[in-house]
């Protein structure tokens, strides 16, 4: 009797750790927006290529954020415009007589670890646009779109970055990932009425 006492605490302890750990989630992000280019291939070709997309997308979006107040703006803008997107690279390519497909795609994507000078953008999922040529197996490149990252002095990315971060993540804090799930507080009582009960006996 008691042994079976013994393997039922056990499994109790084990279902409580395994839905604390699976279901508790803490994960913060700043309430931000990429955009991220991948080239076909790591040929100087095709890095070329990649770059002279980049110029003309953010030549393109330039005019479009002139107006953006916050993230759900930007977000409306490139739902919008991921077709123009494409089109604008298609363009480029085109031009250059390269053939390869483009494909933008709005979502959540991981990235590493990144850093603007004393700023630290930590690694993590976040919103971005991807805009992949060809395979999109080549070195990439990426930008801050919201805040308008991309478009101001090199020089000031850090100070400007951290700044609007901050204030974005004051004004929209919803918008920022934070997730906490714990739904195990009715398993705790479970245990300690079972503990309670086994003491009593």
């Amino acid at each position: 009797m008691m042994r079976q006492r013994v393997t039922f605490l056990i499994l109790v302890l084990l279902m409580l750790f395994c839905l604390t750990s699976s279901l508790t989630i803490e994960e913060q992000v700043p309430a931000l927006i990429r955009l991220h280019i991948l080239a076909n291939s790591d040929s100087p070709e095709d890095q070329i290529l990649k770059y002279k997309v980049r110029d003309q997308i953010v030549k393109a979006m330039q005019e479009k954020f002139a107006y953006s107040q916050n993230l759900s703006e930007s977000r409306e803008i490139l739902l919008e415009n991921l077709p123009e997107l494409e089109h604008e690279a298609e363009v480029v390519l085109r031009e250059a007589g390269s053939t390869y497909n483009v494909k933008a795609v709005y979502g959540q994507f991981s990235f590493p670890t990144k850093y603007y000078g004393n700023f630290t953008l930590p690694a993590g999922r976040y919103e971005a646009v991807r805009l992949v040529m060809g395979e999109g197996a080549g070195a990439n490149w990426w930008c801050v779109l919201f805040p308008p990252l991309c478009f101001v002095d090199g020089g000031n990315n850090a100070a400007y970055l951290e700044e609007n971060i901050a204030k974005e993540l004051k004004t929209v804090k919803h918008q920022s990932k934070i997730v906490k799930i714990k739904p195990a507080f009715k398993v705790v009582e479970m245990w300690q009425d079972t503990l309670a009960k086994i003491a009593n006996k």
